[in-house]
């Protein structure tokens, strides 16, 4: 891959995206938000790639992969008004029929393209494919990219809830409502250290608990050194409901993040 190869991808992106202008403002409130987000991603993962020490070929590769991680999500909201893939469709599977169907890829090797396809369709899965060979470089830019991409999702969560008493954007909260409680599947797969499901989510609060639940498949040392760096992790904890439930939940967490901290727990990382 060569440096005009991301160039042009940059341009085409951008390109791409205009396409989705909208003079409904809700809309292109969200539109512009995904622009943001993905510029945000880029930022991310090139921290991440830098901390490995990967050369300037796979900085591209990996920038080019978080500039189309999300393409899908612009179709998505334009057509169906949701993030939410289950009430519309998948945005990783979409991103990747759009970069096929437009050939964006084209010019790179075949090996570099099918990389960049794979990394994007494997995102946003609740775990990468067990038939991805975990040293192969499939699996190691699917880790920067997921990791990358939750760091800036964050971001935007503690954005949303710092505007209390303000207009929020009910497209980031999935539309959920903002009753009191959290569903017990969620709250149990937290305490056993494992990622909670979109599935399982009633309302707002099990939002919060999802995104939190995201330390339990975070990949890079440098991420949680990011994430204290910002403070979003905290930001969120503080945002929740205080209640004996939330007590136990923050506990869990603390501990977690402790134990990876002092090194208890670093073989969760992965290699």
């Amino acid at each position: 891959m060569q440096k005009e190869d991301l160039n042009y991808f940059r341009r085409w992106f951008f390109e791409y995206v205009n396409r989705f202008y909208s003079p409904n403002s809700f809309t292109q409130e969200n539109i512009e938000l995904k622009i943001e987000h993905t510029g945000r991603v880029c930022e991310n993962i090139h921290l991440l790639a830098k901390s490995e020490n990967i050369d300037e070929n796979e900085c591209m590769l990996a920038e080019s992969i978080a500039l189309f991680h999300d393409l899908g999500r612009f179709e998505q909201f334009f057509k169906y008004k949701t993030f939410r893939d289950s009430e519309s469709e998948n945005h990783a599977v979409l991103g990747v029929k759009i970069l096929n169907k437009e050939r964006v890829l084209s010019r790179l090797s075949g090996e570099e393209e099918n990389l960049i396809l794979k990394a994007v369709e494997y995102h946003n899965l609740m775990e990468i494919p067990k038939n991805v060979e975990t040293s192969s470089k499939l699996h190691y830019f699917t880790r920067l990219i997921r990791d990358a991409d939750k760091i800036d999702i964050l971001r935007l969560a503690i954005e949303e809830y710092a505007k209390e008493g303000k207009r929020r954007n009910p497209a980031l909260e999935l539309y959920l409502p903002d009753t009191p409680g959290y569903s017990e599947p969620i709250v149990s797969e937290i305490l056993n250290n494992r990622m909670a499901k979109i599935s399982d989510m009633k309302n707002r609060n099990d939002v919060k608990l999802l995104r939190l639940s995201w330390i339990f498949d975070l990949n890079f040392p440098v991420t949680f050194s990011l994430l204290k760096e910002y403070g979003y992790l905290d930001a969120i904890m503080s945002s929740l409901p205080e209640n004996k439930e939330t007590g136990i939940l923050k506990r869990h967490f603390e501990n977690y993040l402790n134990a990876i901290e002092s090194g208890a727990l670093k073989g969760y990382i992965k290699p």
